[in-house]
């Protein structure tokens, strides 16, 4: 089982973004590489972290007011 996983490296200390709990308590092979550090650098995210934010977005709920434009006086 291959997984990618991002997270931070601070010393020898390793923080995943999200939890990996088939291998929780086993011994792993990890490979550490730097991420992209660039916004504009575009890739497609994993299952995982699509995953994560899909759920992070909707246990935060609507962000903001949604704005009346003139376009479509309808709308409620």
């Amino acid at each position: 089982m291959t997984t990618a996983i991002r997270g931070i490296l601070n010393g020898v200390t390793l923080t995943l973004d999200v939890p990996v709990p088939p291998l929780d308590g086993k011994r792993v092979q990890v490979i550490i590489e730097p991420a992209e550090t660039e916004p504009s650098e575009a890739r497609d995210l994993t299952s995982i972290e699509n995953t994560a934010f899909l759920r992070e977005w909707a246990r935060r709920g609507p962000q903001g007011p949604i704005d009346d434009d003139d376009d479509f006086p309808d709308a409620p």
